[in-house]
């Protein structure tokens, strides 16, 4: 797979950690927020592709004649999953509740979510969609290792982008990033059928 379509699919699989990202940045935006959930973010985008190949290399060579097209049905479901979710829910919901009820003086003392399990939650809810395309490059017999490592350093920036631009837009570019990200790996999903 050429580069640019492994940096296309790294960002449209980095759009869920980076509308994620901003949602929480609109409340946990420090300095060590911002790491720990570029880190995790990257890392579980970097592991999900290995795990989800190393469930497809064995099946590469049984569907060798239909992988090519078993991997753009993948590809193509995860967007359409992705789309269909983000018109069925508003990004940032909660994260913009619990400023809300601290702007009209509630005493509500949230959980930060940047760490322990609710951390390890988001980051796995996050790198499904990585796991589907990993078992789907293990399809095409792609050289994972590239490919996860791509998936994961973009996936971190994006998180960290998606914290750092959280407070001030993260409601107001959090849908369109989703439905950006939906649309690019539904538009790869055609590009492997073609390619």
């Amino acid at each position: 797979m050429p580069l640019y379509q492994v940096l296309a699919l790294a960002v449209g699989l980095g759009m869920d950690a980076m509308s994620v990202c901003m949602a929480v940045g609109v409340r946990w935006h420090g300095g060590r927020q911002k790491f720990r959930l570029a880190w995790h973010m990257g890392l579980f985008q970097f592991l999900m592709p290995l795990l989800g190949w190393l469930a497809g290399k064995p099946l590469a060579a049984v569907m060798k004649t239909v992988g090519t097209y078993a991997a753009a049905v993948l590809v193509f479901a995860i967007g359409a999953k992705m789309l269909y979710e983000v018109i069925r829910a508003a990004p940032g919901a909660v994260a913009e509740g619990v400023e809300h009820a601290a702007q009209h003086g509630l005493h509500v003392k949230p959980n930060d979510p940047t760490r322990g399990w609710s951390l390890v939650g988001l980051s796995v809810a996050t790198s499904i969609d990585a796991l589907v395309a990993g078992f789907s490059l293990g399809l095409r017999g792609e050289n994972i290792w590239t490919a996860s490592l791509v998936i994961g350093v973009v996936a971190g920036l994006m998180a960290l982008a998606g914290v750092v631009a959280g407070k001030r837009i993260g409601k107001a570019l959090g849908r369109p990033a989703e439905i950006a990200g939906a649309v690019i790996l539904m538009a790869l999903a055609v590009v492997f059928v073609l390619a």
